[in-house]
């Protein structure tokens, strides 16, 4: 551990409790200062001196691992099919943030023959280009960012492509869940070649052993 400094990006939402309490349980606990939202600043410091952990929006910690500002990072496993691996290593899957990814709509079963082109509202343009593609489905896609949902009760799109845990949200909305695209989407921890290839057996022993 001499001599290697390790910078850790956390994403910040939903998964930043449990993403803090994966790394306590290997033995890294970060200053006080990460938990109180008074507090603006943005890189902390843990109980090794070598490691420190920056928090960042989920959607930034893949530029940050590419460009090698941080050395491992929380990603959901949705990035990774949206934006392919390339330039990246994967370290470790979790079970952080486990959900599916699905095509809902406001119909119990998706006729795909009764239109030659369907609207897809969704955030993840490349999965649902490429799924749609290999299914021979003409798609004109809505990228959406948030609030997806909505996109068929006020008549944006005909269905959604989205991220489901337990379907709340869909029933809420009056919404059925269509197709499940793949059933296996949780937290996986990414980090640069850079990074792994100097630091590979300190990354191993946090993420494997721990700190303890």
């Amino acid at each position: 551990m001499k001599n290697q400094n390790l910078i850790i990006a956390c994403p910040k939402g939903r998964l930043e409790d449990n993403v803090v309490k994966f790394l306590s349980e290997r033995g890294l606990r970060i200053e006080q200062a990460f938990f109180k939202d008074s507090v603006r600043k943005l890189t902390f410091d843990t109980n090794i001196k070598e490691i420190k952990v920056i928090k960042l929006k989920p959607s930034d910690i893949r530029s940050y691992i590419i460009l090698g500002a941080a050395d491992i990072g929380f990603v959901g496993y949705d990035d990774i099919l949206e934006n392919s691996s390339n330039n990246i290593v994967l370290l470790k899957k979790t079970n952080i943030g486990k959900c599916r990814l699905s095509i809902a709509s406001d119909k119990k079963k998706i006729n795909f023959s009764e239109k030659k082109i369907f609207k897809v509202a969704t955030k993840f343009k490349n999965i649902s280009e490429n799924y749609f593609k290999d299914l021979n489905i003409q798609t004109e896609t809505i990228k959406l960012n948030g609030s997806i949902e909505l996109a068929v009760k006020y008549g944006i799109a005909d269905f959604i492509l989205d991220l489901v845990q337990s379907g709340k949200t869909l029933k809420d909305n009056q919404l059925y869940e269509n197709v499940i695209i793949n059933n296996d989407i949780s937290t996986l921890i990414i980090g640069s070649y850079f990074a792994y290839d100097l630091k590979k057996k300190f990354i191993k022993k946090l993420l494997i052993k721990g700190l303890r």
